[in-house]
């Protein structure tokens, strides 16, 4: 479903198809919002970059992601997964100077404080035998917002197609709440609601993306 398409069916939904009570550019901000949010839930957009590790260094910037990262889901060095904190972690059960606190990198955080310049900070600090291998870090990044009538979500994702419409449930559900009434507020529970269950069924289409396939019983001689 196109731009046009997604205006019709929240113009429909809302009870409002002219859009003089919701206009498209109301919309267009909402449908932002709602596929930032279905895209972190689903990590529907994601990319990685290897990050090279300097001994004695725990700190290094982000600089050459591609895109706009709305979030960081995993972070593995030498094939292992990091566990991800926040400073306040770090500063609580290591104290406030790690300069001695060696070692292969098992935690990480992301420091956000400048918002040209994320960096990431792993634990303990790399060691002379850590640096071989890079840090491979996986974000979710934002989608192009849609402009042409023609355009569709999630930078024209196909495996999304069936679930357009999930996203027009949540936008009206999200416009109807601007206007507290009796009858609005059953659809804003029902239109939520439809547009949960869709967002389930994208995150697990996802999730199997990822997911090894099951080991398949071999039949016959043993090679």
């Amino acid at each position: 479903m196109d731009l046009a398409g997604l205006r019709t069916l929240i113009g429909d939904l809302t009870n409002d198809p002219s859009h003089d009570r919701y206009t498209n550019d109301q919309i267009g901000t909402e449908l932002d919002n709602v596929q930032d949010f279905w895209n972190i839930t689903a990590r529907i957009i994601k990319d990685t970059v290897s990050v090279t590790l300097t001994a004695s260094d725990s700190t290094y910037a982000l600089s050459n992601l591609t895109g706009t990262p709305i979030a960081f889901t995993r972070v593995t060095h030498k094939g292992l997964e990091l566990k991800k904190k926040d400073k306040s972690y770090f500063d609580l059960y290591t104290g406030d100077n790690w300069s001695d606190d060696e070692g292969t990198p098992k935690y990480y955080y992301i420091d956000a404080s400048d918002p040209d310049l994320q960096q990431i900070v792993v634990y303990p600090i790399p060691g002379t035998n850590d640096v071989t291998d890079a840090l491979v870090v996986e974000y979710v990044k934002r989608h192009t917002p849609m402009s042409a009538t023609s355009d569709t979500p999630f930078n024209a994702n196909t495996l999304l197609v069936p679930y357009h419409h999930g996203l027009a449930y949540h936008v009206a559900s999200r416009l109807l709440m601007r206007d507290p009434s009796e009858a609005n507020a059953l659809k804003v529970v029902s239109y939520a609601r439809e547009a949960n269950k869709i967002l389930v069924q994208v995150t697990e289409t996802f999730k199997g993306l990822e997911r090894e396939e099951p080991y398949r019983i071999r039949i016959g001689r043993n090679l």
